[in-house]
């Protein structure tokens, strides 16, 4: 992201739910050049986070909804302790909830105000610890059971709102509710509908590509590499992955095919027709392409080396074995 946060206003607030109840401060951070960039780092984490989701307010009777759209400068702490609190009382009832501590905070971006709800999980390790006795000071080594994530760690649940529209990106992860795995962030505390993370939409479109190599070209790798390398030139062309353009390209020759493609990814989940990939995930994804061979040898390749039998070459032999000649090649050094 280029553009600065400023981050105005920040609260933090105790929820150990091994505790009767959590402590709510009374009083607001101090923003530190310190403070403000620990926050700062975390909020570009999570927005630059594939697994980051759109979502939208459930609007009727929604107190998290409410408390947002109520939000002012005179009542930040207030709101921010109801807020605390009812993830606190969410947590006491779901033991498999991590304690943890939750920073509230009111940042600029984009020349817009929102309301960053940080849930800090604690992480457990060890410090030193040293006990005074009537011998001197004994040294010693003990775990350290309620640290917050470092700078350059990953926060795992965080609610980012936008105060103009009161849209949501949210971070969560699953957590036993009632007997089962939920999203209790999204379901039960901020009471919103997300859309697909982009993680998730790239992995529907790599399981129903594999699924359908499977079915009608016996797991050919070279039709692998053609699905990644059209995907590759999606993106080069439209910042976005088409996935008709993908369909069309990959299966032209058969229209039954490349219809059921495109149903199937629409069967499973991803209903949009374009996928939005930041461009540091594309370059991760979709730069280089990896195989292994049934003798467990492995060959890395960048994408762009696809098709082109200069640099790399696969022979079809007459026994049905294949061979993988690379080519023009100045050195070689250990990895």
């Amino acid at each position: 992201m280029s553009d600065e946060i400023i981050v105005k206003r920040a609260v933090l607030h105790v929820l150990d739910s091994g505790a009767a109840m959590p402590v709510i401060s009374k009083g607001e951070l101090e923003i530190t050049e310190e403070l403000s960039d620990y926050i700062s780092k975390h909020i570009y984490k999570v927005m630059d986070n594939p697994n980051t989701k759109k979502a939208k307010f459930i609007e009727d009777e929604n107190p998290m909804y409410i408390m947002a759209e109520s939000l002012n400068e005179d009542n930040f702490l207030s709101m921010t302790s109801n807020m605390a609190n009812n993830l606190f009382a969410i947590m006491k009832k779901n033991i498999d909830i991590p304690s943890a501590d939750m920073i509230c905070c009111i940042f600029e971006v984009d020349g817009k105000e929102h309301l960053g709800i940080l849930k800090l999980n604690y992480k457990s390790a060890f410090t030193h610890w040293v006990d005074n006795s009537e011998d001197g000071n004994v040294n010693t080594i003990i775990s350290h059971k309620t640290l917050l994530p470092l700078e350059n760690q990953r926060v795992e649940e965080c609610a980012l709102i936008d105060l103009c529209d009161y849209s949501l990106k949210v971070l969560e992860k699953k957590y036993e509710i009632n007997g089962e795995k939920e999203f209790y962030l999204s379901q039960y505390y901020l009471k919103c509908t997300s859309e697909l993370s982009t993680n998730s939409k790239l992995k529907i479109l790599d399981k129903v590509s594999k699924d359908i190599n499977k079915k009608y070209f016996d797991e050919d790798f070279e039709k692998g590499i053609q699905i990644k390398k059209a995907v590759s030139e999606s993106l080069e062309e439209n910042e976005s992955i088409d996935i008709e353009d993908i369909a069309q390209k990959v299966y032209d020759q058969d229209v039954e095919i490349k219809n059921e493609y495109v149903e199937e990814i629409s069967k499973s989940g991803l209903k949009e027709k374009e996928i939005v990939v930041p461009e540091k995930l594309a370059e991760k994804k979709f730069s280089v392409q990896k195989i292994k061979t049934d003798s467990g040898i492995e060959v890395n390749f960048p994408l762009e080396f696809a098709n082109r039998d200069d640099k790399i070459e696969f022979i079809n032999n007459p026994d049905g074995t294949v061979s993988i000649l690379i080519k023009n090649v100045e050195k070689i050094t250990n990895r």
